[in-house]
């Protein structure tokens, strides 16, 4: 006898009841003023992905489009440790 269509599996619904406490108390207890710039870009890059929406990938080509060059940004850091210098290369056509 397997639960009722529709209704949510209750083994999952309490495993992530439980997992948002631990992340909410974990996020809690961060003091961003402590981490350095390599920790805070990872929180970044990970954050961002569940909060900004994701695009469909589109494929194919639409009659009498344009083309736009495509551009690539290059980070390096800075020499003296602090920052990141970065420079914007035009990507070569058929790359």
């Amino acid at each position: 006898m397997g639960r009722i269509a529709g209704q949510p599996n209750k083994l999952t619904t309490e495993v992530k009841n439980k997992l948002q406490t631990v992340m909410d108390d974990v996020v809690s207890q961060l003091d961003i003023s402590e981490m350095t710039t390599d920790q805070k870009l990872k929180m970044l890059q990970i954050g961002l992905q569940y909060l900004l929406p994701k695009l469909k990938h589109v494929s194919g080509e639409t009659e009498g489009a344009w083309e736009q060059p495509v551009f690539l940004d290059v980070c390096t850091k800075k020499e003296s440790g602090e920052g990141f210098d970065v420079e914007s290369r035009e990507l070569p056509e058929g790359v």
